[in-house]
């Protein structure tokens, strides 16, 4: 049991590393974006204001995609399941008297 539980583990970082890598260099590439784009609207001259509303605008841009969605959905499926077994773990909370 102990041989597949290690195995699963091996398969799964084997399947799940190259994402991970690619997600990790994705971020990098927004970040580096997003402070390109910073630091040419404070050179234009451009008030906090419009920057905030910017930033806002692209970020709710993002969230109404179709892949943001279902992202959001499967984490909160998967908060629910953890809720759940966190629930199952720790036993019921009645007394016994």
């Amino acid at each position: 049991m102990a041989v597949v539980g290690v195995a699963g583990v091996v398969v799964a970082a084997y399947l799940v590393l190259p994402l991970a890598l690619r997600m990790f260099v994705s971020g990098l590439m927004l970040a580096l974006n997003a402070s390109i784009w910073l630091a040419a609207s404070l050179s234009a001259g451009a008030d906090a204001w419009t920057i905030v509303s910017a930033l806002g605008r692209a970020v709710g841009g993002a969230l109404t995609t179709p892949q943001a969605s279902v992202a959001i959905g499967a984490l909160v499926i998967l908060g629910g399941l953890a809720l759940y077994l966190l629930q199952r773990l720790l036993g019921p909370d009645e007394e016994s008297s």
